[in-house]
C-alpha cells in the first residue's frame, strides 16, 4: 500500500511537471503570433515553478520577444528614425541575457549526466547575428553623452565574443575577423574613462587597447596621466620607457629624461638610454635619449655626439637631434672655461687669439647642425634664432649674428 501511495506521488509530481512543461507550446505560439502580452506571464511562471525543466525553451523564447522589441526599435534607428535609446539597450541586453541562459540550461547535464541540447543551433545563430549590436549601443549611449552607459556598452560588445555559446576557437576566430573593430572598441573605453577621469578604468582597459597600432602615443599620454594620479610615479616611467620603444615620439624621450633630471640619478638614465640602443639599435629615439643623457647629465660631450650621430644617420632630419648636436659643442665650450681651460687674457694677446681660434673651431662645428634646423623649421625661430646668434657672434659673423637679433626682437611682440 505504502509503495502505491509513493508510486501515486511520483505519478502526480511527473503530471505537475508535464504541465509546466506543455506550457512551452503556447508561449511558442504565441511568440510567433506576436501576441507577447500573452507568451510572457507564461514564461514567468514557468521559469518560477520548481517543477518546470524546459528551462531552455523558456529562456529562449523571452530572449526571442526581447529580440524582437530591439529589432523594431533598431530599424527605427536605420530609419533616421527618432527612437528610444534606453528602450534599446535594455531589450538587447534581456535579449542577450536570455539567450545565453538557455543555452546554459540546453547543456546543463540531465539526472542521468545526458545532455540533449534543443536549442544549441539556435541560440549560437543568434548570438552571432547579435555580436555587433552593443557597439552600436555604445555609439548611442556616447551620442546622449551618457559616458558611463556608453563604456558598459563598448565593453559588452568587446566581451561578446566570449559568451559560453561560441567555442574557444570562434572566440578566437571572431577577434581575428574583426580585429580592428575590436581594436577601436578597447580604444573608445580608454577615452571614455579619461573623459570621466576614471583612472582605474583606464588602467583595466588600456593594455588591449594597446595590443595594435590605434592612437597608441594617445593611448600611453592615457595610461602615463591614469599612473601619476594614482602616485605610481615606477608604473610611470616603466610607461615612458614602453612609450619610446614603441612609438619613437621624441617627446617621451624628453619626459623621460626631465624625470631623471629631476631625480638627479644619471645611472638610472644611462642604463634605460643604453638597454634601450642594446635591444633596438635601429631606434634613433633611443639613440637621441642616450645622447640627451650624456649631454645633460653625464655631461660626456663626444660621447653625446656619437649617440646624436647615430641618431641623425637614421633620420637626418631629426630636429632635436640636431638640435643637441650643436649644444655638444656649445656646451663643451662653456664646460671648458668653467673649469679654467680657456682663461682668455686679453692682456696676454697671443695666448688669448691662440685660446679664441680653438673655441671658433667648436662654434665652426656647431654651426651646420642648427642651420640646419633653422631650414628644418624655419616657423619655430625659439629653437635655432638665439643659438644662431651666439654662434655667429664666436665666428665674428656681425651680419648673420645681426639679423638673429632682428628676429629675436620679434619673437616675443
Amino acid at each position: 500500500m505504502k509503495k502505491m501511495m509513493l508510486t501515486i506521488a511520483a505519478m502526480v509530481m511527473a503530471i505537475a511537471a508535464s504541465a509546466q512543461n506543455s506550457a512551452i507550446y503556447k508561449v511558442e505560439h504565441f511568440v510567433e503570433k506576436g501576441l507577447y502580452d500573452e507568451a510572457l506571464p507564461l514564461i514567468e511562471t514557468a521559469l518560477a515553478n520548481p517543477k518546470t525543466t524546459k528551462f531552455a525553451g523558456f529562456y529562449y523564447n523571452k530572449g526571442e520577444i526581447n529580440r524582437k522589441k530591439f529589432e523594431e526599435i533598431l530599424n527605427m534607428a536605420a530609419q533616421g528614425m527618432p527612437f528610444d535609446t534606453v528602450a534599446f539597450c535594455k531589450y538587447l541586453d534581456e535579449a542577450v541575457v536570455n539567450f545565453t541562459k538557455s543555452h546554459l540550461a540546453d547543456m546543463t547535464p540531465d539526472k542521468k549526466g545526458r545532455v540533449k541540447p534543443e536549442y544549441k543551433q539556435k541560440n549560437y545563430l543568434t548570438l552571432k547575428s547579435m555580436l555587433n549590436y552593443y557597439n552600436f549601443a555604445g555609439v548611442f549611449t556616447n551620442q546622449m553623452r551618457d559616458y558611463a552607459a556608453s563604456i558598459e556598452n563598448f565593453k559588452k560588445y568587446y566581451d561578446m565574443p566570449k559568451n559560453p555559446v561560441f567555442t574557444a576557437h570562434e572566440t578566437d576566430s571572431i577577434y581575428a575577423a574583426q580585429k580592428s573593430n575590436y581594436a577601436q572598441t578597447a580604444v573608445n573605453i580608454v577615452m571614455l574613462n579619461f573623459q570621466l577621469k576614471n583612472w582605474d578604468g583606464i588602467l583595466a582597459t588600456v593594455d588591449d587597447a594597446l595590443k595594435d597600432t590605434f592612437s597608441t602615443r594617445d593611448l600611453y599620454l592615457m595610461k602615463m596621466q591614469a599612473h601619476l594620479e594614482k602616485n605610481d610615479s615606477a608604473a610611470y616611467i616603466v610607461d615612458l620607457q614602453e612609450a619610446i620603444a614603441r612609438t619613437e615620439h621624441v617627446g617621451f624621450a624628453q619626459n623621460l629624461l626631465y624625470v631623471y633630471l629631476q631625480r638627479n640619478q644619471p645611472e638610472e638614465a644611462m642604463k634605460v638610454a643604453t638597454d634601450m640602443v642594446a635591444k633596438n639599435p635601429g631606434s634613433q629615439t633611443g639613440w637621441y635619449l642616450k645622447g640627451c643623457v650624456e649631454l645633460n647629465l653625464t655631461k660626456e660631450y663626444g660621447a653625446a655626439r656619437e649617440s646624436f650621430k647615430r641618431a641623425l644617420e637614421i633620420d637626418p632630419t631629426f630636429v632635436d637631434a640636431n638640435v643637441n648636436m650643436a649644444y655638444t659643442f656649445m656646451n663643451e665650450v662653456v664646460s671648458r672655461r668653467n673649469a679654467g681651460d680657456w682663461k682668455l687674457d686679453r692682456t696676454n694677446k697671443a695666448e688669448f687669439d691662440k685660446e679664441f681660434e680653438e673655441i671658433k673651431k667648436y662654434y665652426e662645428q656647431a654651426l651646420p647642425y642648427m642651420e640646419r634646423v633653422q631650414e628644418l623649421k624655419p616657423e619655430d625661430p625659439k629653437l635655432w634664432a638665439s643659438a644662431l646668434q651666439q654662434i655667429y657672434t664666436n665666428l665674428q659673423n656681425k651680419q648673420k649674428a645681426d639679423e638673429m637679433d632682428a628676429i629675436m626682437s620679434t619673437m616675443y611682440k
